[in-house]
């Protein structure tokens, strides 16, 4: 293709460019009409790239304009070239540098006069093709090239034909109106920026905008009259109304700011003018089915933000109603709002908001497409109304949609809860978005009204699957306010437990719809209820503990014998239940027994931990018993892998493992009872010290009994299952990645604690990797080096697991370093763990290919930072990226990479005890002072590294690549990383060694292509070199790097 040619030909010299050029434009004037669009794209594009490139291609736009202007045919392609020319500027591909940037500014700059000319004279008379091309090209300019000023816009005929095509959408095809809209959407972006609230541009776009109102009404209109005889007409004027919202949206935004500091009366014609919000109202009001879910989404950007603006400004002159505390008063938000009388003006527009979305909430549809995207809708709502919240206050919006649920149940006719339940579900659900915010205590017994006289009855009455898992989400949401209600509690997770029980058993394929959600939704909010630990004193008969007759009352302890036998035990039999949901359910049973184990004072009821550490391990193997037996059965079955997240699937026991012991991270600190031994030695009465030191005793022999007896569920119940699985699916990616999840949060939960099985675990992983050589092994290897590399005698037993994963990783790694990025990330994030707890043992030890280990460190910061500027090309067709691999993947590798060697280089600036300068004038290590030491040792290591020898050591590749990398195409949150690596480098090199270092490095950079572009003249070059050679802090080199960088991209 032209444009492949040209970038293989832009070296060459002056006389082949100017032929190509004259070639480029001399096909394009034999363009036709009907040539196919992708080869003329094609020519109009590389025109554009040549312009960008030829340096000495001066006059460059006129010239196009008077070589293509001479007839019908070829101005309409010129048009695109000019387009083009715009969008070329700003290429990652072509990587211009600022310097060239600057110039081509300046030239359109200067030019820009003649293209609007054209423009406008090829208005007159224009098709509705060349309008759309005309349009796009104007957007274009606005978006792309920073020269453009509300002056510039030719009102008429440009900015009164772009509206005209707007106010008329019944003449004009897709593509001209959506060129159309694209170009006003441009101009309200500049707006702001280029003359503030100020200049008549916006008044002009204001006013005929709000004049598009009475056309999105009309197109409703028509949408709703044609929807049932020509759908090809209702979908046009879906679409004419989908453009009007986005151009709402977009002024929304513009105005944001004087919306909310200074919002006037419908009319005013002001920036704050409150016909704004009349416009994305008239959006989300519109009727069925132009008033759709895709449409009300280009409205939900511009609300979020400005309601959240409003709320902050609420929180500049006070609390934010939307955050009250358990003691505010329930006219808080009608206080606030009267207090503040400019944004009060915005509130009843939002409540509208709130109303309206209910009406896109509701679920009374089987289809199972219409039902994702419900979905879909539903978690871009719960976030529109999060600020909402911030903005109205939870008080309000719950009495609007609580007053709305009760006329529900007025009007209802027919009297059956279910009826009601099914009416009020879309508002339920918005409930459901601000129930966290409510109050607990509840002091108007609003709350309790409706969970009392709709949502229980509803549940009880078995409604269908929607409506069953809106009112879990409900409970969910609703959790504190049930934990202070242990009466209510009891029947909610009753109701919860029944509608797992009733879906045991039953095939996926005769699940009613929304089922499996339903299911899913009662099990997070099972969990969801645990995680709320709230002690009830309750009388007893016989109770011995806190005196009185009086116990302890919690969730865990009312219902376990139900969650347990009624839930956990039955998961084997709900095969297509939903994971996330379930280790949602694990999760928030395990953290409510982690709080039943600590000391947590209460003025009211101060809790005993002790009967629950007693009971702990009881109940922790319990959790465990389901997962490790299914995994036991499944591998004595030698059963295949059916599916993903089915039973069959051991990766799915292996996650329920991982939550509960990623939830007892916080166990041993649990267990800590410093704070109430403190309380208990505070008193110096000798009796009374006999008793409180006998409690005392008593609190740190429940805390280490505890202990034991859940370090006995893991060492006799877990590992050796999760051992056997290693060696079972060794050769399977997914199980031994969940294995070793298992693995990682259980050292984390239990910490040195499990020493008397690391060696176990150490040659269990030795093992597998052997069969599988899977990257995960290596991270957790990290996490045990974490965990137990303070223990003096746990180091060489890790440093030895070290050698033993990693000579086949760097075998691997030398054959394909690109292609692996989760392997690079997993070494270097092992070594880095090596050298921040063990750094002389691993350092120091012969059998560590040191200096293998430096060097593809060194390649991974090269080789990744090319592939991922690589990537940035784009496939001009169809607009995708090419690439081989994971952009986030590859910049986790490098940065993996470039921490291993800055804490290597801080190591080594902490434990030498050689000169730089002695290292670099020897080659032999024998001839220098022996060590005194194992870290000594392993700074000279690192010191031959970076200096010997001397044409391409270590610390000159390390130089260069920090350098290169950020000019090639590293992502700009990386430079802190290469600053880091540089700054550090020159603390550790003499000044002169580094300055040589970074002048090699530069003077390798292509400052001057062979074309001609000057990327970087000297000034900039010396003004780098100054800048990072006199940096006192890493930041300082960041900067620099900023700024210098841009001149190659």
């Amino acid at each position: 293709m032209a444009w492949k040619m040209l970038n293989s030909n832009m070296m060459e010299e002056w006389q082949i460019l100017q032929a190509l050029k004259d070639s480029l434009l001399n096909h394009v004037q034999k363009l036709t009409n009907e040539t196919h669009s992708s080869i003329a794209n094609q020519l109009c594009l590389a025109v554009a790239d040549l312009f960008c490139q030829m340096v000495q291609w001066n006059d460059a736009i006129s010239d196009i304009v008077k070589t293509l202007s001479t007839s019908e045919v070829t101005s309409t392609y010129l048009i695109d070239v000019l387009k083009f020319v715009s969008e070329e500027m700003n290429s990652k591909t072509l990587r211009l540098g600022l310097n060239r940037r600057y110039v081509l500014m300046a030239h359109l700059e200067s030019q820009k006069g003649l293209v609007l000319d054209f423009l406008s004279y090829k208005m007159k008379n224009a098709t509705p093709q060349t309008l759309a091309r005309i349009f796009n090209c104007l957007a274009s300019w606005w978006d792309n090239t920073g020269i453009m000023k509300d002056t510039d816009v030719r009102v008429s005929p440009l900015l009164e034909g772009a509206f005209y095509v707007l106010q008329h959408p019944e003449n004009y095809p897709e593509a001209a109106y959506n060129a159309s809209m694209e170009w006003i959407l441009a101009l309200l972006y500049c707006c702001p920026t280029v003359s503030g609230y100020q200049g008549e541009l916006l008044k002009l776009l204001q006013t005929n905008i709000y004049g598009l109102y009475n056309v999105l009404q009309r197109c409703s209109l028509q949408a709703s009259k044609v929807a049932g005889n020509n759908m090809t007409d209702c979908l046009v004027y879906v679409d004419r109304v989908s453009c009007i919202a986005q151009i709402f949206g977009s002024l929304a935004r513009t105005v944001r700011s004087a919306l909310v500091r200074s919002p006037t009366p419908p009319g005013s014609s002001e920036p704050g003018d409150l016909r704004t919000l009349e416009c994305l109202l008239a959006v989300l009001e519109s009727p069925p089915p132009a008033g759709c879910r895709a449409n009300a989404l280009h409205t939900f950007y511009a609300l979020q933000s400005l309601a959240d603006d409003a709320a902050r400004h609420h929180n500049c002159l006070g609390p934010s109603p939307g955050r009250q505390n358990s003691s505010a008063s329930a006219a808080g938000d009608i206080i606030s709002n009267a207090s503040r009388p400019v944004t009060a003006l915005l509130i009843p527009y939002f409540t509208r908001v709130v109303v309206a979305l209910a009406r896109y909430c509701p679920s009374n549809t089987e289809d199972l497409e219409a039902a994702e995207d419900l979905r879909s809708f539903r978690e871009d709502a719960h976030g529109l109304m999060q600020d909402i919240v911030d903005l109205v206050g939870a008080d309000t919006i719950f009495t609007e949609l609580y007053n709305h649920i009760k006329s529900l149940q007025e009007m209802n006719t027919v009297g059956t809860a279910i009826n009601v339940f099914r009416e009020a579900e879309a508002c339920l659900f918005m409930l459901t978005t601000v129930a966290k915010r409510l109050s607990p205590h509840d002091p108007e017994g609003r709350i309790a009204s409706l969970i009392s006289t709709l949502v229980l009855p509803g549940l009880d009455a078995t409604p269908p699957a929607p409506l069953q898992e809106v009112g879990c989400i409900l409970y969910a949401e609703l959790s504190h306010w049930v934990a202070c209600r242990p009466e209510i509690r009891r029947r909610i997770v009753e109701q919860l437990i029944q509608i797992v029980e009733r879906s045991a058993g039953v095939p996926a394929a005769q699940l009613q719809p929304g089922q499996k959600q339903a299911v899913g939704a009662a099990l997070s909010a099972l969990g969801r209820l645990c995680t709320v630990y709230r002690v009830h004193a309750v009388v007893t008969s016989n109770a011995t503990s806190n005196g009185g007759g009086m116990a302890a009352a919690t969730l865990l302890e009312e219902h376990w014998k139900d969650i347990v036998a009624r839930v956990v035990y039955l998961l084997p039999r709900l095969a297509w239940a939903p994971v996330q949901e379930v280790i949602d359910f694990f999760e928030g049973i395990c953290r409510g027994l982690m709080c039943s184990v600590a000391y947590s004072p209460q003025d009211t009821f101060p809790t005993d931990p002790r009967p629950s550490r007693a009971i702990l391990p009881e109940r922790l193997a319990q959790l465990v018993s389901v997962s490790v037996q299914c995994l036991s059965k499944l591998m004595e079955q030698n059963q295949p892998v059916e599916s993903i997240d089915a039973l069959s699937d051991p990766c799915v026991w292996l996650d329920y493992l991982a939550t509960i012991f990623r939830s007892l991270q916080n166990f041993l600190p649990r267990l800590d009872d410093a704070y109430r031994r403190s309380r208990l030695n505070s008193t110096s009465t000798d009796e009374v010290q006999q008793q409180r030191q006998a409690e005392v005793n008593s609190l740190s022999d429940s805390a280490q009994a505890c202990l034991d007896g859940c370090l006995r569920v893991v060492t006799t119940m877990v590992w050796p299952v999760i051992g056997q699985v290693l060696e079972h699916y060794s050769t399977k990616v997914r199980p031994m990645e969940r294995c070793c999840r298992v693995i990682r949060f259980m050292a984390r939960s239990f910490s040195v604690n499990l020493r008397d099985i690391l060696p176990d675990i150490a040659n269990k992983l030795v093992q597998s990797f052997q069969r599988g050589n899977h990257s995960c092994f290596l991270y957790l290897a990290g996490v045990l080096v974490d965990v137990f590399g303070e223990l003096p005698d746990c180091r060489p037993g890790l440093v030895g697991l070290f050698e033993a994963l990693a000579p086949p990783t760097l075998a691997s790694l030398s054959c394909n370093l690109v292609e692996q990025p989760h392997t690079i990330e997993d070494l270097y994030r092992l070594c880095v763990r090596l050298v921040q707890r063990c750094a002389a043992t691993f350092l120091a030890s012969p059998n560590v290919d040191l200096y293998a280990l430096l060097d593809t460190a060194l390649q991974s910061l090269d080789v990744l930072t090319l592939t991922a500027a690589g990537s940035g090309h784009t496939d001009v067709d169809n607009g995708q990226a090419v690439g081989n691999g994971d952009l986030k993947d590859t910049s986790s590798a490098s940065t993996a990479a470039a921490r291993f060697l800055l804490e290597a280089l801080i190591f080594t600036t902490e434990a030498s005890e050689d000169a730089p300068a002695t290292v670099a004038a020897t080659t032999d290590a024998s001839a220098l002072p022996r060590p005194t030491c194992e870290s000594a040792l392993g700074a000279r290591r690192l010191l031959f590294w970076l200096l010997q020898p001397s044409e391409r050591c270590g610390g000159q590749r390390l130089t260069t690549s920090c350098i290169h990398s950020c000019c090639v195409g590293l992502s700009d949150d990386r430079f802190p990383d290469m600053a880091d690596l540089l700054y550090h480098l020159k603390n550790v090199m003499p000044r002169e060694v580094f300055a040589r270092w970074v002048d090699c490095a530069l003077s390798s950079l292509p400052v001057v292509r062979a074309d001609g572009l000057v990327q970087a003249t000297e000034e900039q070059v010396a003004d780098f070199k100054n800048a990072v050679m006199n940096a006192s802090r890493t930041n300082g080199i960041v900067h620099a790097l900023d700024a210098f960088v841009v001149l190659f991209r």
